[in-house]
């Protein structure tokens, strides 16, 4: 048995989002939606993806990431679109124009790829 939990403890830390971010194996070392994701989405993300947004500025009514469910429904779409890891810099979003903050930094987007790798598995 405690074979099959490190087997499957390890794949999960295989796991991987469209930006090739994996979940760091350490807890310690996890970013979560207290200690990061909800702070990144309020900055960068809810003043359009939100139920209460007054102007989208065009974002689907469907992708609100006011929650921790909402971004975990949305994960692999949020990974495309602003997360970087191994295999990408994902830049499309946030579309900045009118906003009052600068885009995420690297290191952001980079913490924002294992973010939303920790919260797939």
């Amino acid at each position: 048995m405690k074979h099959i939990a490190l087997l499957l403890l390890s794949l999960a830390a295989c796991m991987s989002t469209p930006s090739g971010s994996t979940c760091p194996p350490d807890t310690a070392d996890r970013p979560t939606y207290d200690n990061f994701g909800r702070e990144f989405m309020e900055t960068y993300c809810t003043g359009c993806h939100s139920i209460t947004a007054i102007n989208r500025r065009g974002a689907p009514g469907d992708q609100n990431y006011d929650t921790i469910d909402d971004v975990r429904a949305h994960a692999n779409a949020i990974d495309a679109a602003a997360a970087a890891g191994p295999d990408a810099t994902n830049t499309f979003m946030p579309e900045l124009g009118g906003t009052v903050h600068a885009a995420p930094t690297k290191a952001e987007r980079e913490q924002l790829g294992r973010f939303l790798a920790c919260e797939q598995l």
